[in-house]
């Protein structure tokens, strides 16, 4: 069997957001006003435009002459398709698609730029679809070719747009935790260009999320590497008493000295590595002990295949492994390929999930809040073709 082709579709479907998520995070940016922008919640109209905007969506598809394809999606990075169209079609066209292995090492020397950045997330793209692909022609769900049984896995809430302000997120949260969701995270709204106010209210939503939720929940913070060590350091000793599970990207990811600073001044675990390309990257961080956590995105990092091989990594070095689930889907067959001490959670995007998997036959969250695994063979994300009301041909090259 041989690969013959790529094409890339969008689809569109009949689509109510569950959330309207309107509550912008502190972001690099904010160190200039003209960038932080106060926070605005939508009116009528902008919720209109938001979900005519989410009924559709973009997927890449790789075929083969033996009638079997494997999808991934969607995906939002236009940018990331054309690359994988034009710039990988031609060194995958008339492979066998069971080699995918090989087909990686290729794909991520075809070009020397190829080891990070848009290039590696176009690496990641057909690196999952071969996955869901190989899945399909051996008739097995991909975690178990992974060599994984978990068929359950708890997911964390991430509440990414959700309102921060005390009353808001407190009710949020206790409806999260009723869903029988035993962990979340949550985004802090300020930085270092918001002065001591914005502090105090960092502070204040880590302290009233912690009373709400009990001593015994899991609770993470994200500060979506918007703050500096001078900003850090004071928050970091207040949030010590709310003991969170940890605090991810702190500082932009490049900054590894300043990271190795902060680990050494704080008792809270540190985590990151979403913005780190390919295990080569994520081994400094490992070898120097700076995360408690490694949350590389298979969608990002290099695909299901380098996934996998920083989660080994991760291992030896003792270091726990929860991927960034921007697409769910590839990230929670990793964590079901591994010890549950190793990887225990799988993110859980609340508000974006619910548009993503809307295309999809099922969903994998249940009513108990764990994350069920597919038993049919691929990803478990094959598109609901019977709710599909327009599918269009975006672009495609075949051999």
């Amino acid at each position: 069997m041989k690969i013959t082709g790529i094409r890339i579709d969008r689809h569109s479907i009949p689509y109510t957001p569950k959330y309207f998520l309107w509550q912008r995070v502190a972001g690099p940016l904010d160190i200039y006003d003209e960038f932080n922008s106060p926070t605005v919640k939508p009116d009528i109209q902008m919720k209109d435009a938001l979900a005519e905007r989410l009924a559709c969506a973009v997927f890449l598809t790789v075929t083969t002459d033996g009638g079997f394809e494997g999808t991934m999606g969607p995906i939002e990075y236009r940018t990331q398709l054309i690359t994988a169209a034009e710039g990988l079609a031609k060194y995958i066209i008339g492979r066998d698609p069971l080699e995918n292995r090989l087909i990686w090492d290729i794909m991520s020397r075809f070009e020397r730029h190829a080891r990070s950045g848009v290039m590696m997330m176009a690496i990641s793209t057909v690196d999952i679809a071969l996955w869901d692909l190989k899945g399909k022609i051996l008739g097995q769900p991909v975690y178990k070719l992974l060599g994984g049984g978990r068929s359950r896995v708890k997911p964390y809430a991430s509440t990414l747009g959700f309102s921060v302000e005390p009353d808001e997120a407190r009710e949020a949260a206790v409806k999260i935790k009723d869903m029988g969701i035993r962990a979340q995270k949550w985004f802090f709204r300020y930085g270092p260009n918001d002065g001591t106010e914005g502090m105090k209210k960092n502070i204040n939503l880590a302290l009233s999320l912690r009373e709400t939720l009990g001593d015994g929940y899991d609770l993470m913070f994200d500060c979506w590497t918007s703050w500096n060590i001078s900003y850090a350091r004071p928050i970091l000793k207040e949030l010590e008493p709310v003991r969170p599970i940890w605090i991810e990207e702190i500082l932009r990811p490049q900054m590894a000295d300043a990271y190795r600073q902060l680990k050494n001044e704080t008792s809270i675990p540190l985590s990151a590595g979403e913005h780190l390309y390919t295990r080569m990257e994520v081994n400094a961080y490992l070898r120097d002990g700076v995360f408690a956590v490694i949350q590389s995105d298979p969608e990002w990092c290099g695909g299901i295949t380098e996934a996998l091989r920083i989660a080994d990594m991760c291992e030896v070095y003792g270091t726990t492994f929860i991927p960034h689930g921007h697409s769910l889907m590839p990230a929670l067959h990793v964590v079901a390929s591994m010890p549950p001490d190793v990887s225990p959670y799988a993110e859980y995007l609340l508000g974006s999930m619910h548009h993503k998997t809307n295309f999809f036959k099922r969903d994998p969250l249940g009513p108990d809040g764990f994350l069920t695994l597919n038993e049919e063979p691929g990803l478990g994300q094959d598109i609901d073709l019977n709710r599909v009301t327009k599918t269009e041909n975006v672009t495609e090259f075949y051999r």
